[in-house]
């Protein structure tokens, strides 16, 4: 009897390691590293968001334009400062700045002038085309800007009135086109300010046509 025992029990241990086979909780398979693999195969560079760092500069052409709706001489000045590019995929890009713009009017066939130097930021919502190397783009441009510096010439009787009325905020939207080629980006924007540029003696806005250029020389992706 107990050999039979025996020989039962010697045969139950072999058979052991066959139950286990048979009865084994297959293990899953790594399906969390296939999805990712998969994952990160429908993606590409293109699809990334991308941060551009850059400077920008150009040239303002100002005028003012009334209640009425008229216009005076233009002027020349200066624009100039820094800009972030955020591209999108699909081609959608928002490019905030900080700009240094000059800005003003001539009035009375020239008899006075006005400059105001405004501390400005726009910030450009921007469409753009991926056409080989040159990227076309449309945007437009919402800002608000603080008036930093302000002169007068001209006829001594109404130098120093304007000085009194001007508004130091200027909030407005710009609108316009260009294109981006490698690091370099060239625009054109007409800007139309909503806030008058003096309070009550002159009910004027700021109309400012732009063009600039920038380089983006710091990329991240």
């Amino acid at each position: 009897m107990k050999i039979c025992t025996s020989i039962l029990f010697i045969i139950f241990l072999m058979g052991l390691p066959c139950f286990g086979e048979v009865y084994a909780i297959p293990k899953p398979k790594n399906k969390s590293q296939t999805s990712c693999t998969m994952f990160r195969g429908k993606f590409t560079k293109s699809d990334l968001i991308e941060y551009n760092f850059g400077i920008t500069a150009g040239q303002n052409t100002a005028t003012i334009k009334s209640q009425k709706g008229s216009s005076q001489d233009v002027i020349k000045g200066l624009m100039g400062g820094a800009a972030v590019q955020i591209a999108w995929p699909k081609g959608y890009v928002l490019q905030p700045e900080i700009l240094y713009s000059q800005k003003g009017c001539v009035f009375a066939g020239g008899e006075y002038r006005y400059d105001i130097d405004y501390l400005e930021v726009p910030i450009k919502v921007m469409y753009r085309l991926y056409m080989a190397e040159v990227k076309p783009f449309f945007f437009v441009a919402p800002y608000g800007a603080y008036a930093i510096r302000l002169s007068e010439y001209g006829d001594k009787n109404i130098v120093g009135t304007f000085t009194n009325q001007i508004n130091k905020l200027d909030f407005g939207i710009g609108a316009g086109a260009g294109f981006d080629a490698w690091k370099f980006q060239i625009s054109f924007k007409y800007s139309w300010g909503f806030t008058q540029v003096a309070k009550e003696t002159f009910p004027i806005r700021n109309n400012v046509f732009t063009v600039s250029a920038a380089y983006f020389f710091f990329n991240i992706k």
